[in-house]
């Protein structure tokens, strides 16, 4: 079979809804072993795992999380959801905001017996959880998968990931529901271990109001800046309606905001989230508000970013003087 007949007989047979399949549902619909194993070879196919493939123009697609995601899945799918995930892995299977994580797969195990122990992209952890600290949640066609609770999530992602992945986890972990008492009392319990004492500075850190990754990073770079820092999630008024922006200088009427996609068009249509963002921020102008906008690539130019803030500083002042 050449290439062409191979990709048309990929495209036709591919079982409906998946973006990816095990050996078994791609068997079922006519793509044995044989035909899969050409597919690889030829580069139409691209293997997640053993067992788990996707087609090589759907993954070329997706992006770097999303990437890391469906490499997490075909675990799940290659293992039938008997693993106990943690980390962040965890996290992602949590649906909490993961910037800047490494793809590996974390799995928690009781003892150096564990079958992931020498697979590649996998990272067996060593220890006995309590039953409260481990749950069961349903995960599109993995079904109910294990996972640690949110609260054991976030900490164990405080003690060993960077600041600002685990702010950004730990942000949206309060979102998702985490209870900060409980993961003080987590990092009491494990005084005098690796990574505690970062932990406790990234829970210091946390702040549940953030919606997205963006909004975190933001007020992360600002709070290295050597600037008047700003309150966050403000509620303000605008011709009687009540509206919240991400970061504000009240004295001077003066907003800040993370521009990011994602935050406005997850939950509602885009035609709709548009004209939402326009109206909130016209009726706040009209009250004498005015906005800095901030984009992910302004977070990575931070010296440009604190010059742009504070012209807006200045300007906004220079209205009231």
């Amino acid at each position: 079979m050449d290439i062409r007949a191979l990709a048309a007989r990929l495209d036709r047979d591919w079982p409906g809804g998946l973006t990816s399949a095990t050996t078994a549902e791609l068997t079922r619909s006519g793509l044995g072993p044989r035909r899969l194993t050409m597919g690889v070879q030829c580069g139409l196919l691209f293997r997640l795992r053993h067992g788990v493939y996707i087609r090589r123009s759907d993954w070329e697609t997706q992006y770097p999380s999303q990437k890391d995601m469906l490499r997490l899945l075909a675990h799940c799918q290659a293992t039938k959801a008997m693993a106990l995930y943690s980390h962040l892995s965890a996290a992602r299977l949590w649906g909490l905001h993961v910037w800047n994580g490494s793809p590996e797969i974390h799995v928690n195990a009781k003892s150096a017996l564990a079958g992931d122990s020498a697979v590649p992209g996998v990272r067996v952890h060593r220890r006995t959880l309590a039953p409260e600290l481990r749950r069961r949640i349903t995960h599109g066609k993995c079904g109910r998968v294990r996972v640690t609770s949110l609260e054991q999530t976030v900490v164990d992602c405080a003690r060993t990931e960077a600041f600002a992945t685990a702010v950004i986890i730990g942000d949206s972990g309060l979102h998702r529901g985490a209870r900060l008492d409980v993961m003080l009392q987590l990092l009491d319990g494990m005084a005098g271990h690796r990574g505690v004492r970062a932990a406790r500075q990234v829970v210091a850190a946390m702040n549940k109001g953030s919606e997205s990754a963006g909004e975190t990073r933001l007020r992360l770079v600002v709070a290295d800046m050597e600037i008047p820092q700003p309150e966050y999630q403000v509620c303000l008024q605008g011709s009687g309606n009540n509206y919240r922006v991400d970061g504000a200088w009240r004295d001077i009427k003066l907003a800040l905001e993370f521009d990011g996609k994602t935050k406005y068009f997850n939950y509602k249509r885009t035609d709709e989230a548009i004209y939402e963002e326009r109206q909130r921020e016209r009726e706040l102008m009209e009250e004498g508000w005015m906005f800095i906008r901030v984009e992910w690539r302004d977070l990575g130019k931070p010296e440009l970013l604190k010059r742009r803030i504070l012209a807006a500083i200045a300007a906004a002042r220079g209205r009231f003087n």
